[in-house]
């Protein structure tokens, strides 16, 4: 499996903080076809999910604090210092959940909340990269997307303080905004402009899985216990995308490439 290494400000990490770890586990092994690497931490066990010999990210319990919560897939972005990004975050109107912690032997990371509600989370990896992961292939993470009710501040945010430079996509849905976003030489993700269809549906940020065959994907979702919440439609230029729940709730997007 391929691996990749995340610029400075990519997405560098995938967690989902489930509320039944081992039932999310089940699933994403039978989509997916990832297998576990259980590991024991001081906050519960915490799996390390793996595309083949590659890491795609990890499946745990939810954090100290999220007692009754829902399931929810989440994103961690490089940083080179996560105590000096956590406070200009703050100075740019983010929101903290709690201090910065600290994961021995791995890194240092922060929870936070942009100015618009969407949560993610910053990370500094112990020696200064952001390690290798299954990125942008088969039953990987392809792509990384913030529904935001306004892109224009979303730019200004992610753009001051992770770097990020950003190209508007010709390939927006009808009546809306859509703007990629860059890490270095690389488009990790995109903004898209949230239209009052949305209703009161926080902004949130979305992990896109891609997937080989659609179809098949759905199917798998079903017997394994998941449920299909946004029917599979063709985006022009893109490819085929569903959006799937597992059975705690979990939501991320299938996504088969057009190619």
């Amino acid at each position: 499996m391929p691996v990749h290494t995340p610029a400075l400000g990519a997405p560098c990490w995938f967690e989902l903080a489930s509320t039944d770890p081992a039932r999310s586990i089940a699933f994403a092994q039978a989509v997916f076809g990832w297998s576990a690497d259980e590991q024991g931490t001081p906050m519960g066990p915490y799996a390390f999910m793996l595309n083949g010999t590659a890491a795609v990210g990890a499946i745990c319990g939810l954090p100290p604090g999220a007692e009754g919560a829902p399931s929810f897939w989440s994103a961690y972005f490089l940083v080179d210092d996560v105590d000096a990004a956590r406070a200009k975050a703050l100075a740019l109107g983010a929101t903290a959940f709690g201090e910065a912690f600290d994961v021995p032997g791995m890194g240092r990371g922060a929870a936070l909340a942009d100015p618009g509600g969407a949560v993610f989370n910053l990370w500094q990896a112990e020696n200064a990269a952001g390690g290798e992961l299954a990125m942008f292939e088969d039953f990987s993470i392809g792509w990384v997307e913030l529904a935001t009710r306004d892109v224009d501040a979303a730019q200004r945010f992610y753009g001051e303080l992770l770097g990020w430079t950003f190209q508007d996509s010709a390939n927006a849905p009808p009546g809306t905004r859509y703007s990629e976003y860059a890490a270095g030489d690389t488009h990790y993700g995109g903004l898209l402009q949230m239209t009052p269809a949305w209703g009161d549906v926080p902004e949130h940020w979305s992990l896109y899985v891609v997937v080989p065959d659609l179809d098949i994907a759905l199917s798998a979702t079903d017997a394994a216990g998941g449920r299909l919440s946004v029917p599979a439609f063709n985006a022009p230029g893109v490819g085929r995308i569903a959006r799937i729940d597992d059975p705690t709730g979990a939501g991320c997007y299938l996504i088969e490439l057009a190619r």
